[in-house]
């Protein structure tokens, strides 16, 4: 009878344990059907996708979709490059910057920007030092107080109210003789801006091949001068906004006139020139190069400079005037 007893226990052991497996089963049944669905929907959706960038599986989709995040951030760089191409261009064409910087100096560009960022730190150090000494200068001033230290304090007031009066005598003879020159310079404006504006103008447009039609001194909000160029549609270009190139033709333009003004009321003295065109491409370097031939015609013009292609240049653009002395040879 205990035998009986213990073997139907186990028997419905057994059943409740067959009745909870069917059920795992038929409930993991249901999660791989469910499975099953979403593999067919996810593989639905796929398909597009495969189908669209012209591939057979999913890993040759994920290598597309990666070359195409790539082109994606690289168009982006692209057009960050063009907007500041644009921005910093004299609003010239892609292709003219890339030939105005064809024989742009690199190392040159490199050395005079490491020394910009040297001078910076230096300042930056020099105004370190500049907020430390203000630091403590104020607080010793607002440490001042009792008796000793009140005396002191009216001692050195007093001495500097007499160094104020010193000061102030030497301002107004400084300042009355700053007014004397600024007239003197207004007077002599006047009388000569126009003319060599008007030639530097003229030298301008030469050397840049017509890219700006002449020169204007305009007012700003604060009524101050500054120069700018007139491009043939007549948008006009501040010297900030002017290229590196553009920025070194414009000195020669200003510098030639000035020296021509001079030639008609001085002593003819040799004009020199050191690598002028560094930064100019070959068409405007060859405009330089006729515009010093026409002021060779009243002085006498020394070119120096250590690029071959510029003597070619010359020859090619001057002719049988051009005297070339190689002075590795003039020993």
């Amino acid at each position: 009878m205990v035998e009986l007893d213990r073997r139907r226990e186990e028997a419905l052991r057994l059943h409740q344990q067959h009745r909870e497996l069917t059920e795992a089963v038929a409930e993991r049944q249901k999660k791989i059907e469910e499975l099953e669905e979403d593999r067919k929907a996810g593989w639905a959706s796929v398909q597009p996708l495969l189908e669209a960038a012209g591939v057979e599986d999913v890993e040759e989709l994920r290598e597309a979709i990666e070359r195409s995040d790539r082109l994606r951030t690289l168009n982006e760089k692209l057009a960050g490059v063009v907007e500041t191409l644009d921005q910093q261009g004299d609003g010239l064409a892609i292709e003219v910057i890339e030939e105005e910087c064809r024989d742009v100096d690199i190392d040159g560009v490199r050395v005079r920007e490491e020394a910009a960022e040297a001078e910076l730190k230096v300042l930056g150090a020099q105004l370190e030092e500049a907020v430390v000494a203000w630091t403590e200068a104020r607080r010793v001033f607002e440490a001042i107080g009792g008796d000793d230290a009140a005396a002191r304090a009216a001692a050195d007031c007093e001495e500097a109210l007499a160094a104020m009066q010193d000061a102030a005598e030497r301002y107004v003879r400084v300042r009355t003789s700053g007014m004397l020159l600024r007239w003197a310079v207004e007077r002599y404006r006047k009388e000569k801006q126009g003319p060599l504006l008007k030639r530097a103008g003229e030298l301008f447009r030469v050397l840049t091949r017509n890219s700006f039609e002449r020169l204007e001194v305009r007012f700003d909000e604060r009524d101050t001068m500054h120069l700018t160029g007139v491009r043939p549609d007549g948008k006009v270009v501040a010297v900030p906004g002017l290229s590196t190139g553009t920025e070194d033709q414009l000195f020669l333009a200003l510098r030639i006139a000035a020296v021509e003004d001079y030639l008609a009321r001085a002593v003819a003295l040799p004009f020199v020139a050191d690598d002028l065109f560094i930064n100019f491409d070959p068409e405007r370097s060859a405009a330089g190069f006729e515009v010093l031939g026409q002021l060779a015609e009243r002085t006498q013009v020394l070119f120096y400079t250590h690029h071959p292609h510029l003597v070619d240049l010359a020859r090619e653009t001057l002719g049988v005037d051009v005297h070339v002395v190689t002075l590795g040879d003039a020993a």
